[in-house]
């Protein structure tokens, strides 16, 4: 049996979509930066954060489905 997730890339994946969502929650939630950071402008960057995000496990879940494929 083999590992799902055994390459470096896999696990950075993981991390950055655990990193980006949580960012975007603390974002939305919190008042995180909000001297520099305020109103659409604020709207807009948690938007991106969670696309980036969904982008992201989109990516791994692609990635995963390849390789299940070619094994």
């Amino acid at each position: 049996m083999k590992p799902i997730f055994n390459s470096i890339s896999d696990w950075f994946g993981i991390i950055m979509v655990l990193v980006v969502v949580s960012g975007a929650a603390a974002f939305a939630f919190t008042d995180v930066m909000t001297d520099r950071l305020w109103g659409s402008r604020r709207t807009f960057f948690v938007f991106l954060l969670l696309a980036y995000g969904i982008y992201r496990s989109f990516r791994l879940y692609q990635n995963y489905k390849r390789r299940k494929y070619e094994d």
